[in-house]
């Protein structure tokens, strides 16, 4: 019954160190678990070495070999539990190549006497009885780098005492290795060839393999957490099943029934019922089992993504730093729990802090988390930060650099940072960096409106000051224009009244000389009183009293007076002035006084643009919807580049500033606001170089005078002062 209990503790041990080896190698190929896992598999293989020796006792020589590769492989477990706890503290590198050559040559003389000349080996234990040369060798180099591994382990343990999960981490792998060690060695020197021996040594390397799983569970040393918790429950169903089917077969059955060699078919049938029952209660056992564990190893178990989604929904919903940072915190520390989380954005705040911060991650460019715990920051640097509760640092990156850093402290259960937990930090890193980067541009921008906002209202105040002020002058000087134009006007009238007078012969005869000149007189007598209008209209226009008041107009006779005015003016400067009139043309309902002006600045500007020795010709036409009056002449045109400023107030092409200094620039913009007013349009065309054609037209349907009856009541109207009138704003 002893041999069997031992035979099931010993199945029971090997195949949790071996899971846990493969187990914690496939959780992630890094150095340490590489390390752990061949230091493992190397215990493993040193208890089954020893087990099968004592399997095989009764072949003395079989049983002597087994033994002695069992001792050759103790350099190899030592070497590579120095090798896990060099990567485990993080310290430097030693050649190791060098050093396994030992072990690996020790490993190939195992099977000779050189190790043990001669033991004494039962199904209760095993006894070493004669020693060979290279036993003490063996046990030198085991005692080296064992205890190499195990002053790194101590020395990681003094140097983060304060530190509660660092500090519990390493103290409960020193338990783990030195009860191993103390017992397995005890057992074999005080207890040898004792059943108290068989049954220590399986149970301390069953107890390394439960401290170092309970470090994986709750210290997170190799985070394969999920494997490990159903592991242990295929475990601990195979052990129940075990015990249960050898406590009923071997300890009821087997003395109430006689031997199985001696049974028939029906004794045997409580056999084969236990069997059957033993198989049925396997899946109720592992459910039982999944459950225990589930609550052990994920009391604190959280899904990262759902996490993330309400993390990512708060950072859409919102682009106010200061919710963004609240809601973050709420949302990762519920998950994670741990003590603080806090945001580090100015440098300015606490510089030494974000020295340290920087330092942390000057060698890491690719990394963007630091778990200090994990011995990847400078001891010094890690104590600074420890003090101000800092287990975690963040950084929070983005394409223009760093942004800040997050920090967060202790878990509120004393346990480590989960590669879990990094990776959800990574991840929620990189959506806050971007997200806070997106805010503070938005704020940035946001009270540069609220800046520029207020500069340019300042700026509006001011322009609407300097506005009042312009119009204002605006005003006084349309009211000095108007007054001007007004005071002007009646000498001119007076004057060319007079000139109009001697031109006649009133006064007397005149010769060919004097009448010359008294009609060039009466011609910039005319100009001046056209150009004192145009001011005037151009005052009423700013006003608000530029009125249109149509008459029954004969559009032939204004143009034919406005060309005998001219004939004069076009003789002087050798230009041929022709008028295509009509035999008969409509009477228009037309502004008169206006269209003459209208006329007369069409004509002067063709005559005075028009070089010595060229031509403008007037035309009036009559279609049957429409009139039109145009102006052609072959003189200078105007420039393509400057024909829709053309006519603007006050502007004139640069080769008719040439060509005529004097001009105003009022004469087209006068015309254009006359023919809008008057429901007309425009006839414009020009090239420059070979002259220009002006012109308006007018629709039949709305400007044609009533005829008969209906004219001499409308000449009535106009008579008692009843017109229409059209006021132009």
């Amino acid at each position: 019954m002893i041999f069997l209990l031992y035979i099931v503790l010993y199945l029971i041990s090997l195949l949790g160190i071996f899971s846990i080896a493969f187990l914690v190698y496939r959780s992630g190929k890094t150095r340490q678990n590489l390390y752990f896992a061949l230091f493992a598999s190397a215990v493993s293989t040193w208890l089954s070495l020893q087990f099968l020796a004592q399997i095989f006792h009764e072949t003395h020589a079989l049983a002597l070999i087994l033994l002695r590769i069992a001792v050759s492989l103790a350099p190899l477990l030592t070497y590579a539990f120095f090798l896990f706890a060099r990567e485990y503290v993080q310290t430097e590198r030693v050649h190791q190549k060098y050093w396994l050559a030992m072990p690996l040559v020790l490993l190939a003389l195992g099977w000779t006497p050189l190790f043990i000349q001669s033991a004494s080996i039962t199904q209760y234990g095993i006894a070493i009885r004669q020693v060979g040369v290279l036993y003490i060798l063996v046990l030198a180099y085991a005692v080296v780098f064992f205890g190499w591994g195990m002053s790194l382990i101590v020395r990681d343990y003094l140097r983060y005492r304060k530190n509660r999960k660092r500090s519990s981490q390493s103290r409960l792998l020193i338990y783990s290795f030195l009860q191993l060690i103390v017992i397995s060695i005890g057992g074999s020197i005080f207890l040898a060839n004792n059943a108290l021996s068989q049954i220590l040594v399986p149970l301390s390397a069953l107890v390394t393999a439960l401290l170092v799983a309970y470090a994986i569970v709750r210290h997170r040393l190799f985070d394969v957490r999920f494997i490990i918790a159903r592991a242990f429950a295929y475990l601990l169903v195979v052990s129940t099943v075990i015990l249960l089917y050898a406590f009923i077969v071997f300890g009821l059955l087997s003395r109430s029934l006689p031997t199985a060699n001696g049974l028939d078919t029906w004794q045997q049938l409580p056999y084969f019922v236990t069997a059957l029952v033993v198989a049925f209660s396997v899946q109720p056992l592992r459910s039982y089992f999944d459950r225990i564990t589930t609550r052990v190893f994920f009391r604190n178990f959280y899904d990262p993504q759902d996490v993330l989604d309400r993390l990512g929904e708060l950072l859409v919903r919102t682009l106010n730093v200061h919710d963004m940072q609240t809601g973050s915190q709420k949302i990762i520390s519920e998950a994670i729990r741990t003590q603080s989380l806090n945001y580090w954005f100015q440098p300015e705040a606490d510089k030494k802090l974000w020295a340290d911060f920087r330092h942390l991650f000057a060698e890491k460019s690719g990394l963007n988390i630091v778990v200090l715990d994990e011995g990847q920051a400078d001891p010094a640097v890690a104590r600074r930060l420890y003090d101000r509760d800092i287990a975690v640092v963040v950084r929070l990156r983005t394409t223009r650099g760093d942004l800040g850093y997050m920090t967060l402290g202790f878990k509120d259960s004393g346990q480590a940072y989960t590669s879990q937990d990094r990776r959800l930090l990574s991840t929620a890193a990189d959506e806050i960096a971007i997200s806070m980067q997106n805010a503070l541009h938005f704020q940035e921008i946001q009270n540069f409106n609220e800046t520029l906002q207020a500069n340019v209202n300042e700026a509006t105040r001011r322009l609407r000051r300097t506005n009042d002020k312009l119009q204002a002058l605006d005003a006084t000087k349309d009211e000095f224009i108007s007054m001007a134009s007004h005071q002007l006007r009646t000498p001119l009238t007076s004057v060319k009244g007079y000139l109009s007078m001697v031109l006649e012969g009133d006064v007397g005869k005149l010769n060919a000389q004097q009448k010359q000149l008294l009609t060039q007189s009466y011609a910039s007598a005319q100009r001046m009183v056209y150009l004192i209008s145009d001011l005037l209209n151009l005052s009423r226009l700013s006003t608000g009293k530029f009125v249109i008041e149509p008459v029954p107009t004969s559009l032939s006779e204004v143009v034919q007076s406005e060309i005998e005015q001219l004939q004069e003016t076009a003789k002087s400067r050798d230009v041929t002035l022709e008028f295509k009139r009509p035999a008969t043309f409509p009477t228009l309902m037309l502004d008169e006084t206006k269209i003459h002006q209208v006329v007369m600045n069409f004509m002067d500007n063709a005559i005075y643009y028009t070089p010595p020795g060229g031509q403008v010709v007037v035309t009036l036409s009559e279609t049957a919807t429409a009139v039109e009056f145009s102006v052609r002449d072959n003189g200078i045109g105007v420039p393509k580049p400057e024909q829709h400023k053309l006519f603007s107030k006050f502007y004139r092409a640069g080769n008719a500033r040439k060509a005529r200094p004097d001009g105003t620039g009022l004469g087209l913009f006068m015309a254009k606001k006359v023919i809008a007013a008057s429901g007309g349009a425009l006839v414009f065309e020009s090239e420059e170089g070979k002259g220009s054609t002006f012109g308006f037209r007018f629709s039949k349907a709305k400007h044609q005078a009533p005829s008969g009856k209906e004219q001499v009541s409308s000449v009535k109207g106009q008579e008692s002062g009843d017109r229409e009138r059209v006021v132009v704003g």
